[in-house]
């Protein structure tokens, strides 16, 4: 805090999300810190000979050293850089991240220890009260917004929306915060919840960390060997990180070389912790080694594999490295671009009890204060195609890893942005990538939104090959997620059969199995239904996993359209069948019909009430633009294998054809009443449809069968 100029005193925001940059944290943060400028080698490193294999990596520097400290301010604190003594030596936090000091007990990070407040330290008003009563909210929100005294209280401008005017004020003397114009408002957990997008237990196990508070109930010894065990991979982990770094700029530069080359600057490879691993296989395990690192260890951290013979050997080979850290900042794994001809262009570290790729997103921690900035995040496919979103200036990228985008990615996302621009390379496989997102984006509360990139580019190609500006340009083109994966999914069936449109539709079944609410679901569907030109009731029932029952093969010598065959149809039936008049009088099929010739006809043969031998010959004289037309088909409807059936499925195809042009009309007044907010329409077009959603539903039982009405 520092005093202004008539009192005014001002608390100086820091990066990132309230949750993030822990007091201290810049000491060890160097490895992936946006922020930490440091040499790109360690400092008095030797430079070795050119060479290859594992010359190339250059002897050992003293640091690596068996006994050898580290370097410069990478120098751990005590019991923090040997992985063997449970350290956890690397970066606690970069900046930009959760703003966090450390643990108040050992180990587990974020989720560990304090995580069983959700147990039983949650309702213990006396705990709860105590970590409110450390946590003053001033300080709190003065982590993260820049707040300006006036009088007693604190104004900024709000966090939670855009405005040009503060309107967001906090009280030190009633340790409240409110926002008079969207409304926030409540206490520190309060805000807390709101800005991290936490449930309260996890919004008090962030004040309890602050404060330095620890749980009521002391870790059982599996929660220390837990926490011990992390510790310990996250320490191999921030010492395969610092023999990257050095590499990099070692021996022949190779690595450096390649990643000037994919235009990477020194802010960009300092920003990433860009790292490089030799080619030969086993520098980084010797390494550890001289560390006094079990293989098993650093095996376990995803660093090294072993050979059927049991020999350790490294994991990335001839690889630009990219270290990979959780949303808190923590170093959990690595990521390798090839720079030779290696089967996998990309390789990212195994699953491990720190990493899993279902779960974390590259550059995440980077990328957390311009999401909440600009309120959308960025997705992208690659770590590469992240850093050059980044250099080009839209810092607001993530990357999945290795993975298509799952729905624990988007709750993550959801803590700081319900706005995902899902960005995919302009082959085939970055189109189904996108297709795929639709089913773990619904029902989540999120707007999701896609860029297809022009076919052969991807977002690392455009931006070092077109500019910034260009990537700009393609990212004001976005088409919401549900229509474009719907538009693929009818271009993918091809043609216009009913079976190709059908196998495509049955993709979308597990996302309309997710949807919950009765209105999203409705439109869902009427918007599929409309892509795919089918009926309403058969992609409900398509939908729902039960697909409609096959349709019988009807003639279909004159293309003139589903209704057009109905209703000479129903006309042939009525002259070989006159006991159905009845059925087709009770049910006005002639009025499912539109206006013109054909319902006209259908209309005149159902007043007759009977239909006499002669009456069809006299009907074919009388019908003359119908004449041959309607003749055919007559000639070829007497070989029909059941003509009951094929006679109920016209009547129902006529009924469902009228009732969806109503349906049509209906929604197009729904959208009027809703542009206008009028709603009394507005409710009597939903009741409309809800009936004519039902009428469709019972099409099955409307049928005629031996002369009685069902």
């Amino acid at each position: 805090m520092a005093g202004g100029g008539g009192g005014e005193a001002v608390h100086r925001r820091r990066r990132g999300s309230f949750a993030g940059a822990r007091p201290g944290a810049g000491r060890n943060a160097g490895v992936v810190a946006a922020r930490t400028r440091r040499p790109l080698g360690p400092p008095g490193a030797p430079r070795p000979a050119r060479g290859g294999g594992a010359a190339a990596a250059g002897p050992l520097p003293r640091w690596l050293r068996p006994g050898g400290a580290l370097p410069g301010r990478d120098r751990p604190r005590p019991g923090r850089g040997d992985p063997q003594a449970g350290g956890g030596g690397g970066p606690r936090r970069p900046p930009g991240g959760r703003l966090l000091p450390p643990p108040a007990t050992g180990g587990g990070g974020r989720g560990g220890d304090l995580r069983r407040l959700r147990g039983e330290g949650v309702n213990d008003r006396t705990y709860v009260d105590r970590v409110r009563a450390a946590s003053d909210i001033v300080a709190v929100v003065g982590e993260v917004v820049t707040l300006k005294r006036q009088g007693r209280d604190y104004l900024a401008l709000c966090p939670f929306h855009q405005e040009k005017s503060a309107s967001f004020s906090v009280s030190p003397s009633k340790q409240i915060f409110h926002c008079f114009g969207c409304g926030a408002g409540g206490d520190v957990f309060a805000f807390v919840m709101r800005y991290d997008n936490l449930d309260f237990p996890a919004a008090l196990e962030e004040l309890a960390k602050r404060a330095g508070i620890p749980p009521e109930r002391p870790p059982t010894a599996a929660d220390r060997q837990v926490a011990e065990e992390r510790d310990r991979l996250r320490g191999v982990c921030d010492l395969a990180q610092r023999c990257f770094r050095h590499w990099l700029t070692a021996g022949d530069r190779r690595g450096l070389a390649y990643a000037q080359g994919r235009g990477l600057n020194e802010p960009v490879i300092e920003r990433f912790g860009i790292g490089y691993a030799p080619p030969g296989g086993d520098a980084l395990a010797r390494a550890l080694a001289a560390k006094r690192v079990a293989i098993s260890v650093a095996a376990t951290a995803g660093v090294v594999a072993m050979a059927d013979g049991g020999r350790a050997y490294d994991r990335f080979r001839d690889r630009l490295t990219f270290p990979i850290a959780d949303a808190d900042g923590r170093l959990v794994a690595f990521g390798g671009r090839a720079l030779g001809e290696a089967k996998a262009k990309y390789l990212n570290s195994p699953e491990t009890p720190l990493f899993r790729k279902g779960e974390t997103l590259f550059a995440l921690h980077l990328a957390q204060p311009e999401i909440r900035r600009r309120d959308e995040v960025v997705v992208v496919e690659g770590y590469m195609d992240a850093v050059a979103l980044h250099a080009a200036g839209f810092g607001h990228a993530v990357a999945v890893l290795g993975t298509a985008l799952t729905r624990a990615h988007v709750r993550r996302l959801k803590r700081y942005t319900r706005r995902l621009h899902l960005l995919f390379d302009g082959d085939a496989a970055g189109v189904r990538a996108a297709v795929r997102c639709l089913e773990v984006t619904v029902n989540e509360g999120v707007q999701a939104v896609v860029t297809v990139l022009p076919p052969a580019e991807d977002p690392d190609s455009l931006c070092r090959g077109q500019g910034a500006e260009a990537m700009a340009a393609c990212l004001a083109v976005a088409t919401p997620l549900f229509e474009f994966a719907v538009g693929e999914l009818v271009k993918r069936a091809g043609g216009t059969d009913l079976a190709s449109r059908m196998r495509a539709l049955h993709e979308l079944v597990p996302v309309a199995r997710t949807l919950n609410e009765a209105a999203e679901r409705h439109l869902f569907l009427s918007h599929v239904a409309d892509a795919f030109r089918l009926p309403l009731g058969e992609v409900e029932a398509a939908l729902a996993g039960s697909p409609p029952a096959p349709r019988r093969p009807v003639p279909s010598a004159a293309p003139r359209g589903a209704a057009e065959e109905a209703a000479y149809g129903v006309v042939w039936f009525l002259s070989e069948h006159p006991e159905s008049f009845a059925f087709v009088k009770a049910h006005r099929v002639d009025a499912d019909l539109e206006p013109g010739p054909l319902r006209d006809l259908l209309a005149a043969v159902v007043a007759t009430e009977r239909f006499p031998a002669d009456h069809l010959a006299s009907l074919l004289h009388a019908a003359t633009p119908l004449s041959d037309e309607l003749a055919r088909r007559v000639l070829e409807y007497d070989h029909l294998p059941d003509p009951t059936a094929t006679f109920n499925d016209w009547v129902r195809g006529l009924r469902r054809h009228r009732l969806q042009r109503e349906e049509a009309v209906v929604r197009h007044r729904l959208k009027q009443a809703e542009a206008a907010a009028e709603r009394p329409q507005l409710g009597d077009a939903l009741a409309r449809l809800k009936e004519l959603r039902e009428q469709i539903a019972a099409l099955p039982h409307l049928a005629w069968e031996g002369g009685e009405k069902k």
